[in-house]
């Protein structure tokens, strides 16, 4: 079994070992990671946790190869796992808001439809006269002075028939909204 070729590092201390390590390969490594990642921050943190890891672990007294070699392909398959990650991670994300905004489009399509239909329906329980103004006015967009006109009514009982009819209404769609 080879282990890892650490000849130029200084044996002194275990520390002073990954220190230089660190300093040795950083930015080699954080280059990798970018160049993978295409994110300077997530390039960096995972250089920081690939570091953090191998110290934690004292994994460089297992390495087969040199420590050049290994850290880069540690490197290389830990980036792979973090886009892996990240695409799944992001295609749920994409999916579950596809189906919330189709439910949402489905449920106030389904709201509305209801609602006119409750409203049509309050509108149609109405009084005749009532009725018949309030669809002039208020679906139409007809003039009050012109529906006064068309039904040989006056303006003041137009609006009184507006009036109650609006009223009524509220009663009834209170319960529906």
């Amino acid at each position: 079994m080879r282990h890892a070729n650490t000849n130029d590092l200084p044996v002194a201390d275990d520390n002073v070992t990954y220190e230089n390590i660190f300093e040795d390969h950083a930015k080699a490594l954080w280059a990798e990671a970018y160049r993978l990642l295409k994110d300077s921050q997530d390039a960096k943190d995972i250089v920081q946790e690939l570091i953090i890891e191998i110290w934690e672990k004292r994994s460089l007294s297992n390495v087969q190869t040199n420590v050049r070699s290994y850290l880069f392909q540690s490197l290389r398959y830990k980036c792979y796992r973090y886009i892996k990650n990240r695409d799944s991670e992001d295609c749920r994300k994409d999916a579950w808001s596809f189906f919330q905004d189709i439910s949402t489009k489905a449920e106030s399509r389904i709201e509305k439809e209801e609602l006119k239909r409750s409203i049509s329906a309050a509108i149609d329980a109405l009084p005749m006269q009532s009725s018949n103004i309030f669809t002039q006015v208020f679906v139409e967009g007809k003039k009050r002075k012109e529906v006064a006109l068309d039904l040989g009514l006056s303006i003041n009982t137009v609006n009184v028939h507006i009036y109650t009819a609006c009223k009524k209404l509220q009663e009834k769609l209170k319960k529906v909204l």
